[in-house]
């Protein structure tokens, strides 16, 4: 059975020099002034329209287990800009998998990024507990 492709977007968002500081700073960077690092459009999973849509997606199967990550540059992502995200999420069925690519392009409609993360989905029901741990 194939599963229907979901798609997003074109949604904007931005790289803000306080955010970017922000994350540079969290992300153990030296300096907190400098370019977005690769990994920062994971910043943007927080936005109801990026991150609600693949939870609900992962949610129908059970557990969301990150699995992989790939950033795909043409160019670097700039301090301050705005940029338009496409997201399309599709699914694997052995494993049973959540695939997110979302490509990001300057307001110009140049490309800018790739950036697809890997979901396994497990189904809690499979999983055993972990014993419990004996007492000493």
């Amino acid at each position: 059975m194939t599963r229907p492709v979901q798609r997003a977007g074109p949604l904007r968002v931005s790289a803000p020099a306080d955010v970017v500081r922000a994350f540079r700073r969290e992300t153990g960077w030296r300096e907190e002034d400098g370019p977005p690092p690769a990994s920062f459009p994971v910043v943007w999973m927080r936005l109801p329209e990026i991150g609600e849509p693949i939870r609900a997606a992962a949610q129908e199967i059970g557990l969301p287990v990150h699995e992989a990550q790939l950033f795909d540059y043409a160019r670097p992502l700039e301090t301050g800009a705005s940029y338009d995200l496409r997201l399309e999420m599709r699914r694997q069925s052995n494993p049973m998998r959540l695939i997110a690519t979302a490509e990001i392009f300057d307001l110009s409609g140049a490309f800018v990024a790739r950036v697809v993360s890997t979901l396994r989905l497990i189904d809690p029901a499979t999983v055993s507990p972990p014993p419990p741990e004996a007492a000493s």
